[in-house]
């Protein structure tokens, strides 16, 4: 400022630009006059909250980076400020399900392993979680059937040992189980054919004794079987040929003129029925007293004149 002293005359004295407010700078510009400037309280630290009293300047609190919730961990970066990380909650044990309650922190419950299948038992093994082992329903008992029911459990049914098969007589062992022992249709008769069909059970049907030969008498014998005798064909006549023919069975043929051939032409030579062959000498005359008559065995009678 400028005064004038009446003994010194002219007099120039600084001018005090300063003021009570500590949030500022001040100068003083020779054109312009006092200048202030607000003071930038930033300390480039993220973990303070910057602010400026009038009376003592800058303040450079400490900031609160604590939260409620006890499933992070809080803290302050002085390059991005407040910070937080998940609470890590993990037993490591897979028998247990981890979480985390914001008012009590890390809370460890039993993991439920029931599988509601009453065919399974359940446990928990720290090192591989749940283990479901199957239930072995056998009563020992050959005769029954052994299944689980998953809403039941254990089930026992009886075997089925019916073979659909009528030749067989179905039974159960407990021990073995099924037994199907085929049954004897043996009649102890040998006029009958003892078989055994699946759907029918025991047969016993008339052996046929007919061996289709017509020589043969067929009949059948309760101890033996069939029996077959020989036809006898026999017309008990001599002079027949008799003979059977499995085709047709006996057959009578006449023996004919020379079956009683005795080949000599000095006989007549004929067959009687109840004796057979009949060969009765020739009466070889001529009635004629100029001849001589003889018979001859190959050619019969002869006349040969005779002086009279």
């Amino acid at each position: 400022t400028a005064s004038c002293d009446p003994e010194s005359g002219c007099v120039y004295e600084d001018v005090d630009c300063e003021d009570d407010d500590k949030c500022y700078e001040y100068e003083c510009d020779d054109d312009i006059g006092c200048l202030s400037y607000l003071i930038d309280c930033d300390d480039g630290n993220e973990c303070t909250d910057d602010s400026c009293d009038p009376e003592v300047g800058c303040v450079n609190d400490e900031r609160d980076c604590t939260g409620s919730s006890k499933c992070f961990e809080y803290d302050c970066s002085p390059e991005h400020g407040c910070t937080k990380t998940d609470v890590h909650c993990d037993d490591y044990d897979v028998c247990t399900d981890d979480c985390c309650n914001h008012d009590t922190g890390c809370e460890y419950t039993d993991v439920d392993c029931d599988d509601y299948n009453e065919c399974t038992t359940e446990e928990c093994v720290s090192k591989a979680g749940c283990v479901y082992t199957q239930v072995i329903c056998n009563d020992n008992d050959a005769c029954t059937d052994d299944s689980c029911s998953p809403s039941e459990g254990c089930t026992t049914t009886p075997v089925d040992c019916d073979d659909d098969n009528k030749c067989t007589d179905d039974t159960c062992d407990s021990e073995y189980g099924c037994s199907n022992i085929f049954i004897d249709c043996n009649d102890y008769d040998y006029c009958t054919i003892d078989r055994c069909f699946p759907c029918s059970g025991c047969s016993n049907q008339p052996v046929d004794c007919d061996d289709y030969d017509e020589c043969t008498y067929d009949h059948c014998s309760r101890n033996e079987g069939c029996v077959y005798t020989n036809v006898v064909c026999d017309d008990y006549n001599m002079c027949t040929n008799d003979v059977c023919l499995s085709d047709s069975g006996c057959e009578y043929k006449d023996v004919g003129p020379c079956f009683c051939d005795d080949d000599n032409a000095c006989t007549e030579d004929t067959c009687d029925p109840t004796v057979g062959c009949v060969n009765i000498n020739k009466v070889c005359d001529d009635s004629d007293p100029c001849t001589e008559d003889y018979c001859d065995r190959r050619h019969g009678c002869i006349y040969e004149p005779t002086e009279c």
